[in-house]
């Protein structure tokens, strides 16, 4: 370690010289109040989001990505009423980095639904950083970064025991909600466990009731921490997630080839699993700050249904499930030159593993038909990363710079991919082999990739209250194991991976502005995103191993696409009873060659909130969320009209009631049920209304 600071002194060539107090000069923060632990918001200078567990509690969020449908430039992507993702400027989950405490939370598919097995009675915030973030995580990291936190409860100087018990329900959909949490803590430890439970039947929209659109999932975690002395800190924890019967509306997304023969389609079982531990020093030395070194390992699992029924004599099933598993180890460092001079170094690590399988099953009157195959072949991919960051204070009240450098080395490989794993036939309950489907798709391989990015911003305060942030930036993406392995032919057309993909590059850049002042605050951005070798499904001729050329959707590199965009927010104090609050975001994305509209884009949308406080009271808001209509949508896509919802919601202070604290909370959703679509239910084809008028209530006992 001292090696490295001398080699890092030697390097920079920096200055000596202090000053008498160190000022911070990076305030790149939303306008809601931030936490100050964050995963970036004092090292790039990139917009930041931080909704804390204050919001979670007041309103009725049934998945984490709901509890972000009202932040700038963030639009959801839905897949049913559970299984809903993110879409920040433009950009789904693919090009999105997603972590719960840090720890990358990576699936099969980026068909919405994993965000969802994360449970928001375990979070303390949810923090998002809108734009190219590839120096600090790396690949995947063009859109944005959504980090779940995990609450932890702090050290205590004599034995403390604290929790609460909530339960809350819906009536869109008759959901019950259960949640409890305690925890002990000492003057050096603590231990925390949390538990949830929920069960949801058909939502129900203005336009009547959204059939396969129930769900089960219950959880629960253990997080312990320990401190040494004054500078050292080991932080552990585990969390499961289980979710079951869970329905996915729209069966017209899921069809065979043959007329009116349509699929009922759900998730059997949905599991997360993950465990991570942590060792953090504190000022070691007068130069290094902080290190901190992380191990993890997350994985999910996935068993889905489709059920057809072809004849009235016939039924046909079709069993996908896939095993995802993420483990990875980073060390990171913080040190300190002088107020003027800082970095951030860091190594990191991952290697995720995917295994798909898909067993079809058809009975008939007299027999039944089961052979298994792969969607994908067995593949991994292993990375290395390393990256540095130095911040530069020019001048402590007007200029500071953050510039940074990240270099990465990738592994993808695969195993051999067959037509069929196996095939039998069930007779009048006689079992017959037939394995002449056993034949290779796609051959073992191996495919090394190197990427690198960089990153720059200036920060600029024009004058008291008033702040630039101009933030340019290069970001990567290496093609995902489906984009290059998959092999789907369910129905319809084909759809074929490609295992010499490039991976997907560009040029980011966003300009923003923040007035704050006594009772007003204003933020706007400006952003331009333009990509590079842009991966997508183009229709081709592909030809199998020893087999006849067919017609099939083929992943490749295609053109350029550029992505532009502004934001707005407004947070007016207007008295200290009254608080105004407004946004607005666009979006707009374009293949460059052919100047087409690209899928999947959000309309313009925003909201417009005002709040109440009575002291010792209640607190209340109504708000109004909007979109317009979305005619700069791709030609594949239906063009989805405007809408205005209104909510609103109450909550009380905490009520003293014999040494405990009882809140309660309630409001109206969609309060005029009105019928919508979301623009972005196309994940899959889908076709459907939101959810209606929902009243909700919760209760929380504080112990």
């Amino acid at each position: 370690m001292t090696f490295i600071t001398i080699l890092l002194s030697v390097l920079f060539s920096l200055p000596n010289d202090s000053v008498t107090t160190q000022t911070d000069s990076i305030h790149q923060k939303e306008i809601k109040e931030v936490t100050v632990y964050s995963i970036a918001s004092n090292k790039i200078g990139l917009p930041y989001i931080a909704v804390d567990k204050s919001e979670f509690e007041k309103q009725n969020f049934r998945t984490p990505a709901d509890a972000l449908q009202t932040q700038t430039g963030i639009a959801l992507s839905r897949d049913g009423s559970w299984g809903t993702s993110v879409n920040v400027r433009g950009m789904g989950e693919q090009r999105l980095m997603l972590l719960v405490d840090g720890d990358r939370l990576q699936s099969a598919t980026d068909v919405a639904g994993v965000l969802s097995t994360v449970s928001l009675d375990q979070l303390a915030k949810i923090e998002v950083i809108k734009g190219a973030g590839s120096v600090l995580f790396g690949s995947g990291t063009m859109g944005g970064v959504v980090n779940f936190v995990s609450e932890r409860p702090a050290f205590s100087e004599n034995l403390s025991v604290k929790g609460n018990i909530q339960t809350g329900f819906c009536t869109v959909n008759n959901l019950i909600a259960n949640a409890a949490k305690i925890n002990f803590s000492n003057n050096n430890w603590y231990i925390s466990a949390t538990g949830s439970y929920r069960k949801a039947g058909n939502t129900m929209t203005a336009k009547g009731e959204l059939l396969n659109s129930q769900f089960n999932d219950a959880s629960w975690s253990l997080k312990g921490g320990m401190r040494y002395g004054d500078n050292q800190e080991l932080v552990v924890g585990y969390n499961e997630f289980y979710g079951w019967d869970i329905g996915i509306p729209g069966n017209d997304a899921f069809k065979l080839p043959i007329p009116n023969v349509y699929a009922t389609v759900r998730y059997l079982s949905i599991k997360r699993r993950q465990l991570n531990g942590e060792y953090i020093f504190s000022d070691i030395s007068d130069m290094l700050t902080k290190l901190s070194i992380k191990g993890y390992t997350q994985n999910i699992s996935r068993d889905v249904e489709n059920t057809f029924k072809p004849a009235s004599t016939s039924t046909r099933y079709i069993l996908p499930s896939s095993l995802n598993s993420t483990s990875g180890v980073k060390a990171t460092a913080n040190l300190y030159f002088n107020d003027y001079n800082t970095m951030t170094v860091g190594v990191d690590s991952w290697l995720r593993k995917s295994e798909t399988m898909r067993i079809n099953i058809l009975q008939a009157a007299a027999d039944t038909t089961v052979y298994g195959e792969q969607p994908s072949p067995m593949a991994k991919v292993l990375n290395v990363g390393a990256f540095a960051l130095y911040k530069k204070v020019i001048d402590p009240k007007y200029f500071t710079v953050n510039f940074g450098v990240r270099l990465d080395y990738f592994q993808t490989s695969n195993d051999t991919l067959f037509k069929e794993l196996f095939r039998y036939k069930i007779d009048n309950g006689v079992r017959t082999e037939d394995n002449t489907g056993r034949v290779a798709r796609i051959l073992p391989s191996e495919k090394p990739d190197f990427s690198y990015s960089a990153h720059v911003d200036f920060e600029y305060t024009l004058a008291k209250r008033n702040k630039l942030t101009l933030m340019l930036a290069t970001a990567y993406r290496v093609a995902t194991i489906e984009e290059r392995y998959k092999y789907v032919d369910v129905g319809g057309t084909p759809k074929i991976g490609n295992p010499d993909l490039n991976p997907e590059k560009g040029g980011f850049s966003n300009l923003s502005y923040i007035f704050s002042g006594r009772n007003l605050s204003i933020k706007a951005d400006v952003f331009a995103n333009y990509i590079f070798d842009l991966i997508a499904e183009t229709t081709g001729t592909y030809t199998p191993i020893n087999g006849t050329p067919f017609i099939a959707l083929i992943s490749n590199n295609i053109n350029k696409a550029l992505f532009t965009g502004a934001e707005m927010e407004l947070n007016w104090l207007i008295s200290k009873q009254f608080v105004f609050y407004t946004n607005a975001s666009y979006v707009r994305a374009q293949d460059r060659k052919t100047l087409k509209f690209l899928t999947q884009i959000p309309p313009i949308h925003g909201l417009a909130q005002l709040n109440y406080r009575l002291p010792k009271y209640f607190n209340a808001g109504i708000a109004a969320q909007w979109a317009v209509t979305q005619n700069e949508a791709a030609e594949t896509e239906v063009k989805t009209q405007g809408h205005v919802i209104f909510n609103f919601d109450i909550q009380s202070v905490d009520i003293q009631i014999k040494g405990t604290t009882l809140k309660i909370v309630g409001g109206v959703e969609n309060l005029l049920d009105k019928a919508y679509k979301n623009h972005l239910f196309g994940t899959r084809g889908l076709d459907y209304y939101e959810a209606g008028r929902n009243v909700f209530f919760k209760a929380i006992l504080g112990l």
